[in-house]
């Protein structure tokens, strides 16, 4: 409602009173003086009467002394003009229910203040003392059990009023006694008018209640006439629900009192972000009633499992377990990113987009577990994003966070020695997948459906050094590019990769980027591949088998990588909406950057050097057994060899040899771990292996490795893991006469890498890993054995 400024008549309730926007500026001047405890601008208004009274002044046919008003006596909290009221009502503090009312109406006018001669009509007067008492003995929503309102030194709080002082005659609200003449000034004339007041006598004057200010925390408007938030016109009055009470003071700093009211629409909000912005409905004094009551909240709160805007008063392992760092860790992204600080909520935002790349949940489910609303947590999902994109990954991914000689740092014990890269860059390349959305864009459909996974997916670009940590991830790339493509792309004339890498330095690859090596030999980079058996051959041979072990045992470390994206980071495990395919590689760099950052990198090995040596010594050995084996078709040979069963008190002349040596005959844990697998193959079913032996073996071969007359040859059978028609012969050459590895002349297997020294296949080291070492454990069992009784296999007729 419009109200004067000057005598705070309401303009709007009849037309003959009128108004003007105060946009004279010798007008608006006067007005300014007689108005000097409140601001006056020129978008305020003023009745007609003042307008006129500060004209004569503006015009010289009035001197100016003391403030004037063209209505006198006006209702202080309705702005009606008392003249047409029967009755009206002094505001005064001479009792405890004046005092009561007193505040009452303090609270309704807010921020004009109560002055020594407002009065209010008799309705205002009914409605306040209405409030006044259920404001002493209403419900409230704070407790059931609240401690009494604190006593201050100055007056009696309403709280800890007596009943007998509450009491009051309903008569006296209709039938007032010794009506009191009230002047009246209308527009300026001389005539006084007077109405009557009901005069309230009562012993025992009472100061309004003392308040504090209290800068840090705001409250809402006391009243329960209508919805505390400011504008909402709606009738419906619901009492404020105590936990949001408790959430507002605890997360907001907001105090809304105890018997405000909200609507049904406001009442089932979830965010409460716009609270900054209702600068006109909230107030930093307090009083003692007030503060008794958010002590009593604030007690009253139980801390939650999960605080994120206060992550210090957290488990550490709740933390972990959350966002994938430990405290420490999310406090070192603040300092290295102080950005973050500067939005609102900062720690909240940083745990709800750390916690969205490692689960992958939904925003609906995020938005719950951060009380907020989804549209709010996409906006910190965005602006956290934006902020690690700007600031945070330069520092930590792209060919600007890195030195060449820091790479060259970085090469590790085993590529180095194989490759000579004591004084050049080692980077392994290889792409990974992020499966996306199937669209009703037909041709981001065929860009992203891949003919070899049969999905559809996009391809990040990754470039590793041997210890793990990324150099720089490139894409995404539809899912019908190949890696030499990309390859060839990122390494044309011009690019960023070819000025950073320089001619010598040595790229470890895969099969897949074959097409690609022509162009970057011809560059000067030195490519270590796996090799490809050629047209008509079903086995490698013994130094091919050997290079490429030599390029595997360097190359796991991309796939670690790879892996750590898919095991801290859920949202790149799951299939990718088509709406957020756009975020999709930015994620991926924040996600590398957090790995940079945070994950300690991979170490050489404690049994580098042995595994080294091993390597250099078997390079170029060649294969005798195997050539053997080939040579005279041993596995058509039946006369020569006799099953026998596999027990501990069989085999005894095989070599009993600790974990440690079968890691260096295998020259990694691989196999080792495949050996298990293969082991829970045979058992199952209680067929078990198939082992044969040939005590008797041709001199010939002995004499080639200088092996005694006590050697024997061992034959088993594994099969593969693959395919089940296919079975692999492995041949294992031992000397009875010696101890410990030396007593493993040679083996073969008629698998792909089968001929290899440098190391051996995961069929011949389950049977090296089973007769020397296995056998003799106390629980040696199949693994995930809990899955062989999931699948209802239906048999054959």
């Amino acid at each position: 409602m419009d109200r004067c400024v000057n005598c705070t008549i309401a303009t709007g309730r009849s037309y003959s009173i009128g108004r003007r926007v105060l946009e004279d500026e010798a007008i608006l001047s006067i007005i300014r003086q007689w108005r000097a405890s409140q601001p006056v601008t020129s978008e305020n208004y003023v009745c007609q009467a003042c307008w006129k009274l500060a004209e004569d002044v503006v015009l010289g046919r009035r001197a100016i002394t003391a403030p004037q008003v063209g209505y006198s006596s006006v209702c202080v909290r309705c702005g009606r003009s008392l003249l047409a009221q029967r009755y009206s009502h002094l505001l005064r503090n001479d009792s405890a229910r004046e005092s009561a009312i007193y505040n009452v109406i303090r609270e309704w006018i807010l921020p004009q203040t109560v002055g020594e001669a407002d009065r209010i009509c008799h309705s205002c007067w009914i409605l306040a003392d209405k409030a006044a008492v259920n404001m002493r003995t209403g419900p409230s929503t704070s407790s059931q059990s609240n401690p009494p309102p604190a006593q201050s030194s100055v007056g009696v709080s309403v709280g800890q009023l007596d009943e007998n002082q509450l009491e009051f005659d309903e008569n006296s609200l209709h039938e007032p006694a010794n009506v009191s003449i009230q002047p009246e000034q209308n527009h300026g004339n001389d005539v006084q008018l007077h109405s009557p007041v009901i005069p309230i006598v009562e012993p025992g004057r009472q100061n309004p209640e003392p308040t504090i200010v209290l800068p840090d925390y705001m409250r809402a408007v006391e009243s329960e006439r209508h919805c505390f938030i400011e504008g909402c016109q709606r009738p419906e009055r619901y009492r404020v629900p105590l936990a949001t009470r408790k959430m507002l003071l605890n997360e907001y700093k907001y105090y809304v009192p105890q018997n405000n009211r909200l609507c049904d629409t406001h009442l089932v909000i979830e965010a409460w972000d716009f609270l900054d912005s209702l600068r006109n409905n909230y107030l930093q004094t307090f009083t003692a009633r007030h503060i008794q009551d958010m002590m009593t909240l604030k007690e009253s709160r139980k801390e939650s499992l999960l605080n994120f805007g206060n992550i210090d008063d957290m488990e550490d392992h709740i933390v972990h377990t959350w966002v994938g760092l430990t405290k420490a860790q999310f406090r070192q992204i603040f300092d290295e990113v102080p950005q973050l600080l500067e939005i609102r909520n900062s720690s909240s935002v940083l745990a709800a987009y750390l916690i969205k790349l490692r689960s992958g949940d939904s925003n609906e489910r995020l938005a719950t577990l951060f009380k907020t609303s989804k549209k709010t947590l996409s906006k910190w999902l965005c602006q956290a994003r934006e902020i690690f994109i700007e600031h945070f990954v330069p520092q930590h991914l792209g060919l600007g966070h890195i030195t060449r000689e820091l790479i060259i740092e970085k090469n590790l014990a085993i590529p180095s020695a194989l490759f000579e890269g004591d004084f050049r860059p080692i980077v392994i390349f290889d792409g990974t997948y992020c499966h996306v959305e199937k669209s009703s864009n037909y041709l981001y459909q065929k860009k992203t459906y891949s003919l070899h996974k049969y999905r559809n997916l996009t391809k990040p670009f990754l470039m590793v050094c041997t210890d793990g940590h990324i150099i720089d991830v490139l894409g995404p790339y539809p899912a019908t590019t190949s890696d030499s493509d990309i390859m060839r792309y990122e390494f044309s004339t011009e690019t960023p990769l070819r000025d950073f890498f320089q001619d010598g330095d040595v790229f470890i690859l895969d099969r897949g980027f074959r097409d690609s090596l022509p162009l970057l030999n011809q560059c000067g980079y030195r490519t270590y591949v796996p090799a490809t058996m050629a047209q008509g051959e079903t086995q490698l041979s013994t130094l091919d088998a050997n290079k490429s072990r030599a390029v595997t045992i360097c190359r796991w470390v991309v796939e670690v990588v790879n892996g750590r994206f898919k095991r801290d980071f859920k949202l790149f495990r799951q299939c990718y909406f088509n709406t957020a395919s756009k975020s999709l590689m930015k994620d991926f760099k924040v996600a590398a950057a957090l790995i940079n950052r945070f994950h300690p990198p991979i170490t050489d090995r404690i049994d580098s050097g042995a595994i080294i040596n091993q390597i250099n010594i078997n390079m170029n050995r060649y294969n005798i057994l195997g050539e053997f084996i080939v040579n005279n078709q041993y596995n058509r040979r039946r006369a020569d060899f006799e099953s026998i069963t596999v027990q501990n008190d069989n085999l005894n002349e095989f070599p009993q040899l600790s974990y440690d040596e079968l890691i260096l005959v295998s020259l990694g844990t691989y196999q080792l771990k495949q050996a298990r697998s293969y082991f829970g193959e045979h058992m199952r079913g209680n067929d078990g292996f198939i082992i044969e032996v040939c005590r008797e073996v041709d001199s010939s071969l002995l004499r080639q490795l200088s092996a005694s007359n006590t050697s024997w040859l061992l034959r088993g059978r594994i099969q593969s893991r693959h395919i089940s028609r296919k079975t692999y012969f492995v041949y294992i050459l031992v000397d009875s006469c010696r101890i410990g590895r030396d007593s493993i002349l040679g083996y073969y297997c008629n698998c792909i890498v089968g001929r290899r020294t440098v190391g051996c296949c995961a069929h011949t080291m389950c049977i090296i890993w089973y007769l020397s070492w296995a056998r003799y454990q106390e629980n040696i069992v199949p693994p995930a054995q809990f899955l062989d009784d999931i699948l209802l296999i239906i048999e054959d007729e």
